[in-house]
Parts: structure tokens; sequence; C-alpha cells
């Protein structure tokens, strides 16, 4: 027969009343006490009635996790995928369940189902997420935004340092290795991390004295695709300001490789060489290496390469891939964390939690 809570009370020897607070982790259970109710409920393989439970704190136990859906598998996403899996680990921890729901890009709104369904608490790890914003708040659902920040009141954002690994990555290619023609290649800078990571591209060339690469023969093409600019009030959250653009960003339409490497090979078609790229993601940093070897050249040898995320792929790269490594599994482990502190204090004002970052020197520069 399952074990019962009075069944676990009785066996520690305390009321019911302190077995429930001691099983939910309460500070008014001493720490001793504590620990034996829950190696007691362990030993037993107690599972508390997720019902009962939800009549008496009048929660559900289920946090509400709206993904980025850029393609299918989503959950496959080398980005949102270990991100939600992190989420998922750390609510299991704290014995809540996770509901998630797509959404695209340019979402607006959310399916009704996904706000009916009781959730505790949202996590939104998607993009422009503006009206949803104020349409949990007005419903009062705690809220954890991840990778963006927008000004609202009682929110939290979770940010990697992106701007502190891209301008340590600068750092090692013009004080380590020497490079003083630098190109950058991205994605839209209206994406918010590929902009973070372009500033400080640009602060670093001005550290240095500089010039930043600067290719006429380019065409830049539409910078910010169908998505607003990061605008002063945003950057300024983030510690930044905003900057003009300087020198020839190389703008990918996408994310992808073969992209890159079709603008790569522009780029290399024009004569006008730089010594080193600074990818905005390894993917791209992976097209910009087929490009330059079948241009014949090597990297890092004529060109070298680094990229930002760390995929599990860049180590296997020829060569290895130099990357800043991003750690999407903890942004997960915070999201959660940080909502949780929201649904237990609504009122907590705004702040940004930051996740580290750091650059993983391998043979491609």
């Amino acid at each position: 027969m399952k074990a019962r809570l009075s069944d676990i009370a009785q066996i520690a020897g305390v009321s019911k009343a302190t077995a429930s607070r001691a099983l939910a982790n309460s500070p008014l259970v001493r720490e001793e006490t504590k620990e034996r109710i829950l190696q007691i409920a362990k030993e037993y393989n107690y599972q508390p009635n997720a019902l009962a439970q939800a009549v008496a704190t009048k929660r559900s136990g289920i946090l509400g996790f709206c993904m980025h859906k850029s393609g299918s598998p989503y959950f496959g996403h080398s980005f949102f995928g270990p991100m939600l899996d992190g989420a998922i680990e750390e609510a299991r921890r704290h014995n809540y369940h996770i509901l998630v729901a797509p959404a695209d890009p340019k979402n607006t709104t959310f399916d009704e189902h996904f706000i009916q369904d009781s959730i505790d608490g949202v996590i939104l790890a998607t993009f422009t997420p503006v009206e949803p914003i104020n349409e949990f708040r007005k419903r009062r659902i705690p809220l954890v935004l991840v990778n963006d920040a927008i000004p609202s009141p009682n929110n939290t954002f979770i940010m990697q340092d992106e701007y502190g690994g891209a301008m340590a990555m600068m750092r090692h290619l013009i004080v380590e290795r020497g490079h003083r023609k630098i190109a950058f290649i991205s994605g839209r800078l209206s994406h918010l991390s590929y902009h973070l990571r372009y500033l400080a591209y640009l602060d670093a060339h001005r550290q240095y004295g500089l010039q930043v690469y600067n290719n006429p023969d380019i065409p830049m093409g539409n910078l910010w695709g169908d998505f607003p600019r990061p605008d002063a009030e945003k950057l300024a959250m983030l510690g930044q300001r905003v900057q003009e653009i300087e020198g020839t960003p190389i703008l990918i339409k996408g994310n992808g490789a073969q992209q890159a490497r079709d603008a790569v090979c522009q780029m290399l078609s024009t004569g006008d060489l730089p010594t080193a790229i600074l990818a905005a993601t390894d993917s791209v940093a992976l097209g910009a290496m087929e490009a330059i070897w079948e241009a014949g050249m090597e990297v890092p040898k004529d060109i070298a390469v680094a990229g930002f995320d760390d995929l599990p792929m860049s180590a296997t790269f020829s060569p290895p891939l130099t990357t800043v490594h991003a750690n999407p599994f903890a942004m997960g482990e915070a999201a959660v964390q940080e909502l949780l502190q929201l649904i237990s204090n609504p009122e907590q004002e705004s702040r940004i939690r930051w996740v580290d970052t750091h650059i993983v020197v391998r043979k491609s520069t």
C-alpha cells in the first residue's frame, strides 16, 4: 500500500502539518527534522497528492514554457532545446511540471488553452513578446523572459553574457593572435544576441585603436530584417548604448551554414580579405570555413575563424572551432528558479539575471 502523509508523520514522530511543511521545504521546520522526514518519504516512496497540494496552496504545480519555434522538430533546436531540458530538470527538483507551447517569432498572442491550463507562472523563450507580456500581466501570471529584456514591471529577464563573451573573443583575436583586420558575419542585427555581439566587436576595435573592416564591394542589405532595432531603453537595461553601424558587417538571411558560405564566398571574390572572422554563431562559422576551403585557403593560416555557442559539433570541425561557450541549460535552470521566486513574491521588482559565458580556444584561430 502506498504511504500517505499521515504515515510519514507517524513514522517520523511529528504532526501531519510538520511533515507537510518539511516536504515543501519550509524554513519553519528545523533542518535535522526536515532531513529525517525527507529520508523517510524517500524510503517509503511517498508521492504527494497533487490535487490536494493544489487545493491547499491554490497552485497547480504547472509552469508554462513558451518556446521559440523556427522549424521542426523545435525540441531539437540547438539553443532552445537544451534550455527546455534545464527548465524541466529544475522544475522537477521543486516538484513542478512543465507545459510546453510553441511560438512563432512573429506571434503576438498565445493559444488561449495555454493560458487556461492553470499555469502558476510562465517562461517565455521567444522573440518580441511585448503583447504577450502585457496579457500575462493583466491575468496576474508571473513571468520570466529568457534571452531578451523589455522594460516592464515585476518580471525577471534571463540573459547570457553575450557582450562579455564576444569581447573576450575579440581580445583573443587581437591581443593573443595579433589580428588587425577582422570581419563580422551574422544574421539580422535586430536579434538582441547578435546585436550585443556586434557592439562588443565595435568596442574592441575602439579599445585597441583599430579600423573596423570596411569592404564597399559587399552590399549590406537589410541589417534589421522585419524586426525593430534594439532601442536605447532596452540597451540601457543591459548596460549598453545605441551605436551607429560601422564598417561592413556581413549579413546573411537566416542563420545557416549554407547562407554563411555564400556570403563569405562573395566577400572572398572581392579580393579584400580579412585575416580573421568573428561569426555570430557556430553554424555561421562552419559556413565561413567551407567558403575558405573552397577558395583554396586554409584556416587559420590564411583566415582565422571564431564562433559563438560552442555547439557539440564545434569540437569536431576541421580544424576544431574556437568559440564562446554558451550555456542554455543553465539559462533554463535559472528561469525556473527566478519564476518560483516571482510566484512566491509577485510584486518583486524587475531584474536581470546573467548567465556567464567563456571562450574555448581550439585550432581555428
